[in-house]
């Protein structure tokens, strides 16, 4: 179906423009039946029935019902009417909608409500009696912080000890507090059991002091994993960083090098921590490895989290050390190239010298956003391209292509590419309206994508008058006044976008004479 919104300009008493707007609406066929099966504590199966209509696709989205919790979006195949969404949080429930869609159309969601099961450590993560691993407690003391929320970190990392089989021969904790400088408040050696660790965390001094985080992942690097402190040779070695704000000083450097010292680092931000610096100096993917809370109260949120990420990643790195070929049969895409740019999309292709991928993963987001919101695409194992669709214009997206093997999955090869700027004038009209002697409205179609602003330009037809004014970027419509009577002018409008300008909407208005 199509509708018409027409609109009229009247100047001195006549029809002086007659503009049409013309929208066409078509109706996309929903899914049905959506269920959900399989539930787990960080994933579930979502299945539906085809859309009778002819469609392109499916969009799954899932959203938290809990305040922290991140919201995923997945684009399958239209042959494809089942998917399981992993990296969920336990212990939440989900709005799962289901869009079919139709090129950049989509139908109505189909909508069911599910929650996630609670962490089961004894079913899903069993540290053995034999499990050895080196943990590092690295915790933000500055003065930010205040002694009464720094009572609620020591609380904090009591849960996460007592998570631990702790001994010489199996788990051994170390605490590093730092603010401008750092200090060991026990090393990996100092306690041998776990009444030894929970003494300690319940009595270590708070110190205050600015926020140098990249001086503190050094520290650990160099005075704390080492052999005469305690440091042992193949056995998983992981740092916990909690802070609650902006590293006073320059950190990507020594977070890099600790990971490439074979430290596994998680990290935790408290209220004005900056979740991409976390996402920076965490290993990937952010998703079990980073973690952010509003407030000092909501430490109980992540603790089961955050401790079942450890658990799993210590075991996981446990069985890989007894493989050596492990990450060598996940080979990782490569060559990850770009094509068919336009505003709303564009085509993701790469290569692989592998034939025994399931299928591969491709996530993608805008560079800049902080919240690390990434919308996940499957792609067959045998396919090396794909689109990715609903793109903002004169945006720069990251995009990341993993493999899926039946062993796990390979690392992400990523790549950038910006999204061009929308054909703005050719979809769009410049209207005016309620013209006097000195002033006259001018109003347009909204550009499509995030605008920052709109510039409005005017030059009279008759003299060198002239001027200027920006518009914020969710209003479209602006009175231009102090104008000359009975002058035409000429009007432009132009949409700002981050990176770049759109071409002008223009067009002409001429002022009424003085009242008599």
């Amino acid at each position: 179906s199509s509708s018409c919104l027409r609109t009229m300009r009247f100047c001195r008493g006549r029809i002086y423009e007659k503009t049409s707007f013309c929208f066409v609406f078509a109706v996309v066929d929903p899914a049905s039946n959506l269920r959900v099966l399989e539930v787990a504590s960080k994933s579930m199966r979502v299945t539906w029935d085809a859309s009778v209509g002819d469609i392109s696709g499916y969009r799954v989205q899932m959203i938290p019902m809990m305040a922290g919790s991140k919201q995923q979006d997945l684009y399958v195949d239209s042959s494809q009417t089942s998917v399981v969404v992993k990296d969920l949080s336990p212990d939440t429930e989900y709005q799962v909608n289901v869009f079919s869609l139709k090129d950049l159309l989509s139908s109505e969601a189909v909508v069911v409500m599910q929650k996630t099961e609670p962490v089961k450590v004894s079913l899903e993560c069993s540290l053995g009696v034999d499990v050895q691993a080196d943990v590092v407690l690295l915790v933000d003391g500055s003065y930010s912080i205040g002694k009464k929320n720094f009572a609620k970190v020591r609380a904090f990392l009591e849960v996460l000890v007592n998570t631990f089989d702790i001994g010489p021969n199996k788990v051994q904790i170390a605490l590093v507090q730092y603010s401008k400088d750092s200090f060991t408040e026990f090393y990996l050696n100092t306690h041998q059991n776990v009444n030894g660790v929970v003494k300690a965390v319940r009595s270590f001094p708070y110190r205050g002091g600015s926020t140098n985080t990249g001086r503190a992942m050094t520290y650990v690097r160099e005075e704390i994993f080492q052999t005469n402190r305690g440091a042992r040779a193949n056995v998983p070695r992981v740092t916990i960083l909690i802070t609650d704000g902006k590293s006073s000083d320059a950190f990507k450097e020594p977070a890099t090098k600790l990971r490439n010292a074979d430290v596994e680092i998680f990290a935790v931000g408290v209220k004005d921590a900056v979740r991409s610096e976390l996402e920076a100096i965490a290993n990937e993917p952010a998703e079990t490895h980073v973690y952010t809370v509003e407030d000092f109260d909501a430490f109980q949120r992540i603790s089961k989290e955050l401790t079942q990420s450890i658990c799993l990643r210590i075991e996981q790195e446990l069985q890989v050390s007894d493989d050596p070929f492990f990450f060598s049969e996940l080979i990782q895409p490569r060559d990850l190239t770009f094509s068919d740019v336009g505003s709303r999309s564009f085509r993701a292709s790469w290569e692989i010298d592998a034939n025994n991928v399931e299928f591969f993963t491709v996530q993608f987001k805008p560079e800049d956003d902080v919240d690390g919101h990434y919308v996940s695409m499957t792609v067959p194992g045998n396919t090396l391209t794909t689109i990715l669709p609903r793109l903002t214009p004169v945006t720069r997206y990251e995009v990341r292509v993993s493999a899926q093997y039946a062993k796990g999955e390979s690392l992400p090869l990523i790549g950038y590419e910006t999204t061009k700027l929308p054909l703005w004038a050719d979809l769009c009209n410049l209207v005016t309206s309620l013209v006097t002697d000195t002033s006259f409205r001018a109003s347009w179609t909204a550009a499509p994508g995030i605008v920052q602003a709109y510039k409005v330009h005017w030059k009279s037809l008759f003299s060198e008058e002239h001027g200027e004014k920006t518009v914020p970027g969710d209003e479209t419509t602006t009175v231009l006044d102090g104008l000359t009577p009975e002058t035409p002018y000429q009007v432009s409008v132009i949409a700002a976008y981050p990176h770049k300008d759109s071409d002008p909407l223009t067009g002409r208005e001429t002022t009424d004479g003085e009242p008599v």
